[in-house]
């Protein structure tokens, strides 16, 4: 039996998998996350190896059981940082046959029966993916404007809305009840006091997205104008990607993931579905299925020319068991 290693690091966690061939998900761990680039190689492996350890042991395999592995790292974004990552990681790991990408391109797999086609992953930052028949890739990484780095971004727009409207730049929203309460000030002059003076608050008020999507979806008209803008601004980077690639949209699956398109009736993806809609009818949007690591693990599958129906069943029932499948996708 070969087994499969699946990593996905981000900045905020470092997600493992341990999959058999057969796509029985066996081992899994988490540790810390990193961002390679700013934290250091070093300190990024470490939590790596940190999260392998966990899994291994919980699979009841050695690191000579790895045939192959497929790592998602945050940070590699440039031609070459996948080379660096990988060296290292051989030095480190040594776990079979290792290939390193950017964590965007995991996450493609994450719906099963996928090979090409759109990704759009949003959660504290937002990157996107997009891949061609041939294996052809591009990944957006910094290319993408800070004012658009997912919940992030769009809580900061948020918070801009409530001092606008302190401004009389724009009507009265919800929005100002909301970060006020979160922010335990009765006036918004104290709020813009904390936001100037402490810069940890602006970081955390991406924890507000999903009450901010709700006030959208309650229909508080300034929350829905900058929700309805943040939602075209990702569809015109789906479309820029189409056309980049020239790829025919209406031929591709266009994957939506993160924790910002999470919820049932989630406002902003009923904005991004309207939007791709009126420019391409046939385009077939769908969301992700399982956590980014089962895509680490099911891109390593491909690698081997492993696939098929009972491969499916088995990733989908052992995913659900290991806490990996994405119940309340929409």
């Amino acid at each position: 039996m070969r087994y499969i290693l699946g990593i996905d690091q981000g900045g905020t966690k470092t997600a493992v998998a341990v999959m058999r061939e057969d796509g029985v998900i066996v081992g899994t761990a988490v540790a810390k996350g990193a961002y390679y680039p700013k934290h250091g190689i070093a300190l990024a492996l470490d939590r790596v190896e940190e999260a392998v350890e966990q899994a291994e042991k919980q699979a009841g395999i050695s690191r000579e059981d790895i045939t192959v592995t497929v790592a998602g790292i945050t940070g590699v974004d440039f031609p070459g940082d996948d080379k660096i990552v990988k060296d290292e990681m051989e030095k480190r790991l040594a776990c079979g046959d290792i290939t390193v990408c950017n964590d965007a391109l995991i996450m493609l797999y994450t719906v099963t029966g996928f090979s090409h086609g759109m990704l759009i992953c949003a959660g504290t930052g937002m990157n996107g993916a997009i891949i061609d028949e041939t294996g052809r890739q591009f990944v957006y990484g910094d290319y993408m404007e800070e004012s658009m780095q997912g919940g992030s971004a769009l809580a900061l727009r948020a918070l801009r809305k409530v001092f606008d409207a302190e401004m009389g730049l724009c009507g009265g929203t919800l929005l100002t009840e909301l970060f006020l309460e979160y922010a335990g000030v009765p006036t918004v002059d104290e709020l813009l006091r904390i936001y100037m003076t402490k810069p940890e608050f602006a970081g955390k008020t991406k924890f507000l997205v999903p009450q901010i999507l709700e006030l959208a979806g309650k229909g508080d008209e300034e929350t829905c104008r900058m929700t309805d803008a943040f939602a075209e601004q990702i569809v015109a980077y789906i479309f820029a990607g189409f056309n980049k690639m020239g790829m025919n949209p209406a031929r591709e699956k266009i994957v939506l993931a993160g924790s910002v398109f999470k919820g049932k009736d989630n406002y902003l993806v009923g904005q991004i579905l309207g939007r791709i809609k009126e420019r391409e009818p046939e385009a077939a949007v769908v969301m992700a299925e399982y956590e980014p690591v089962v895509g680490a693990c099911v891109m390593g599958l491909n690698l081997l020319h492993i696939g098929g129906e009972e491969v499916e069943r088995n990733i989908a029932v052992s995913a659900k068991e290991k806490g990996l499948f994405l119940t309340d996708r929409k």
